[in-house]
């Protein structure tokens, strides 16, 4: 038998990237008045990554990733993050993947 093989690329991939439980969760940490509560960088990923415990946080730090994976378009996730209950939004998706990076990264 004959196959034909098709590579894929991720430019071909569509991704429907549903927000997980954690992640709804973080998103809801972003609260209006985050810089009074938490005034550094430093201060506001500690601020919403303190309740993240355990399988939660790991859970939330795979999530994440797979949120980041280069197939994801800049659309999908600004609509992923708009999905949460966040009173933060971005202005650009660059700003909220460089978010989402050190979040993962601090996870």
């Amino acid at each position: 038998m004959d196959f034909a093989f098709i590579p894929h690329t991720l430019e071909m991939m569509e991704i429907d990237v549903q927000p997980s439980p954690e992640f709804k969760k973080f998103g809801q940490w972003f609260l209006q008045d985050i810089d009074r509560i938490a005034p550094t960088l430093e201060e506001m990923y500690e601020f919403v990554l303190e309740p993240f415990k355990g399988e939660e946080r790991v859970r939330l730090r795979e999530f994440i990733d797979r949120a980041l994976q280069e197939g994801v378009s800049d659309e999908e996730l600004e609509r992923l993050w708009n999905s949460v209950d966040a009173d933060i939004y971005f202005h650009t998706a660059k700003g909220l993947r460089t978010m989402l990076e050190g979040a993962r990264d601090r996870l």
